[in-house]
């Protein structure tokens, strides 16, 4: 249950896209402010610098670009890079 109110003056737009993500969701405007609030200011479980120098300690073997834009290319035309589909 809530029990504390609040005041918040928004722009026109502000509280038109609030209230498209209520519509979109099913859900009220009041709860959308909420969540977006405990988004805000909820502590994160690690920090997001944490995480970021984790990725970059991590050791993991990369190609050469050429070879992984190769990969890449061939991916996404659904080609085999080893030659042609059989």
């Amino acid at each position: 249950m809530h029990s504390e109110r609040t005041q918040v003056l928004l722009t026109p737009s502000q509280r038109q896209r609030l209230e498209r993500i209520a519509l979109r969701e099913g859900r009220s405007l009041g709860a959308v402010i909420r969540d977006a609030v405990d988004a805000y200011t909820l502590p994160r479980s690690r920090p997001r610098g944490e995480a970021l120098q984790s990725l970059f300690a991590l050791n993991a073997p990369v190609a050469d670009w050429a070879v992984m834009k190769a990969d890449i290319e061939h991916g996404a035309l659904g080609s085999d890079p080893d030659g042609p589909a059989r």
